[in-house]
């Protein structure tokens, strides 16, 4: 029985960080329906374990689930990236702050991984790659704030702020000075100057959004 249970949560598992996976890079894009048929093709698991990764998805909130029973991927509005960047903006600059204080050893060496590998994705403008690193440069930061409540609050926002993170590395012009802002707060770290952190993060975290606010009414502006 216990191993039926075991596989039946590891199917699951693999079918939620596929799902997971292709939404989070766009590979499956916003509004775009889920078939679970179509699903069970890709992965080779059957329709039980798949609805149960589309009930985690939906309360990441990846998803949305109509009364009739569609499935379809989460479309961003203008008002949700403003409230995800309320949140950004209270959170992360804190956590930046604590990082250059209690960030260890182990930490630091990952971190600075992290950011050459930036730096180089830049470099050869892997667009994907670059995506993916951003989001680990900031996850690093949020773990080595060493404060439980904060990076539990950050996880389960991280999802949704990939598609806003996802959004404004699409702007070509964001990229490069992207990258900058990203070193100048491993510096601030390195040298364990929490308030510099904090305020490197604070600026970095406004631009994006200027620049998403930028992009978005650009967007508009098109449509008339």
């Amino acid at each position: 029985m216990k191993s039926k249970v075991a596989q039946s949560q590891t199917l699951q598992n693999h079918v939620y960080e596929y799902l997971h996976d292709q939404i989070v890079s766009g590979n499956i894009p916003p509004g775009q329906r889920i078939v679970e048929e179509k699903i069970s093709q890709e992965t080779g698991v059957s329709r039980s374990p798949i609805r149960e990764a589309i009930r985690r998805l939906n309360s990441d909130g990846l998803v949305s689930v109509s009364p009739r029973g569609g499935v379809r991927v989460y479309r961003a509005s203008f008002s949700d990236f403003k409230y995800l960047y309320e949140c950004r903006l209270s959170l992360e600059p804190t956590a930046a702050y604590y990082a250059a204080l209690r960030m260890n050893d182990k930490q630091r060496d990952c971190l600075s991984n992290v950011v050459d590998e930036m730096n180089l994705m830049v470099e050869k403008k892997d667009l994907e790659k670059l995506k993916s690193i951003s989001s680990q440069f900031h996850s690093l930061i949020v773990e080595a704030s060493e404060n439980p409540y904060l990076v539990k609050m950050m996880n389960q926002l991280n999802s949704l702020i990939s598609f806003y993170r996802n959004a404004v590395l699409n702007i070509p012009l964001r990229i490069e000075e992207g990258a900058i802002e990203h070193q100048a707060i491993w510096q601030a770290i390195q040298t364990q100057d929490g308030k510099a952190a904090e305020e490197l993060m604070r600026v970095h975290i406004q631009r994006d959004y200027q620049f998403y606010t930028s992009m978005y009414s650009s967007a508009k502006e098109d449509k008339y």
